[in-house]
């Protein structure tokens, strides 16, 4: 039996940044989703010539890569650089283009070395669904928290 090779897929990563002071960040964003026994990888959420992730503003991306099933979480990231690395993030939506999932993970937190938990990441997940419901992923989580 050969192991079968999961088939690629395009996915739209859909980035809302809050409506408050200096919400809006020049610094690097990143995405990680996790899905059924395998990861994306850390996604650089870039686009040329676009001034992004500003303030009461959504910025869209299209990822393409192996479908990874049913998303059970990201995680949201970015590299503290820039002037006004601050950053509000209000909420992500990933759509799957080829099966339709559409999935909301809500933030509404700052991503920060000074502000809210003070830290450049937060693990999110989708709007309905219950956090830490196994203790795998919460031991995951409390890890990725304490790195």
């Amino acid at each position: 039996c050969l192991p079968t090779t999961p088939q690629a897929t395009t996915y739209t990563v859909a980035v809302r940044t809050g409506d408050k002071f200096s919400a809006g960040t020049d610094a690097n964003v990143f995405i990680t989703m996790y899905g059924a026994g395998r990861d994306s990888g850390k996604q650089a959420l870039v686009k040329a010539g676009e001034n992004l992730f500003e303030r009461n503003q959504e910025s869209l991306f299209d990822l393409e890569m192996a479908d990874l099933g049913v998303i059970s979480k990201i995680r949201i990231e970015h590299d503290n650089s820039g002037v006004g690395a601050s950053w509000y993030c209000e909420s992500v939506t990933v759509t799957n283009q080829t099966s339709g999932e559409k999935l909301v993970f809500v933030c509404r937190e700052w991503i920060d070395k000074k502000k809210g938990n003070k830290q450049l990441f937060r693990v999110l997940w989708p709007e309905g669904r219950k956090v830490g419901g196994g203790g795998e992923e919460e031991e995951e989580v409390k890890e990725e928290l304490e790195n």
